[in-house]
């Protein structure tokens, strides 16, 4: 039997007894194909490349990686905050460019943010963030509101984190920090 597709080559070697070997090369190439769309991804938003074109490519690279949504999340996220122009001190410069940077992609989040779950991701992925980064602390409430401005978060899925919300980091802080907009978002469901 001749091998020459991954796939194959995977059957062959589990079948003889060689599985961690090959979940270390299946594991390998999956960080690879991360990687290359991480890199791909800093390229166009570096170069401010039309967001319907970097559409195009993700989803390409997401088809023939058969990467999970979760993943692109991720993903997008680091990509997008990692692409932040940073200016030392000065704080409201930061968090003016942050924003910034949300709204010039939210549409980007809005693609692959297809589910409630999804959605939650981003959410907790937003969270450690802020936590982790102190810069991005203060910003948290302004983030989501944001995301939920440019139609990337629903308001359930907020609702949901706030009342739910299972990442510990920060997680009392930012509740407290949420609160008025939540019960914005209430009083709102209410009138309807």
């Amino acid at each position: 039997m001749e091998c020459n597709s991954q796939e194959c080559c995977s059957y062959s070697a589990s079948n003889a007894g060689l599985l961690p070997l090959v979940e270390y090369n299946e594991k390998k190439i999956f960080e690879m194909k991360l990687k290359e769309m991480k890199s791909m991804l800093t390229s166009q938003i570096a170069e401010e490349a039309d967001i319907s074109e970097v559409i195009v490519t993700v989803k390409q690279h997401v088809k023939d990686a058969k990467l999970p949504d979760i993943e692109v999340v991720r993903i997008l996220w680091d990509v997008m905050m990692d692409a932040v122009q940073w200016s030392g001190k000065n704080q409201q410069q930061n968090a003016n460019a942050a924003l910034h940077q949300v709204k010039t992609w939210a549409k980007l989040l809005n693609t692959f943010c297809t589910t409630g779950k999804l959605e939650l991701e981003l959410l907790y992925k937003v969270q450690v963030q802020c936590y982790d980064d102190t810069k991005l602390m203060k910003l948290f409430p302004e983030i989501i509101k944001s995301l939920y401005n440019q139609d990337v978060l629903a308001e359930g899925t907020i609702l949901h984190w706030f009342r739910k919300g299972t990442n510990p980091k920060g997680r009392q802080s930012f509740v407290k920090a949420l609160e008025p907009f939540v019960k914005w978002l209430e009083e709102a469901e209410e009138e309807e």
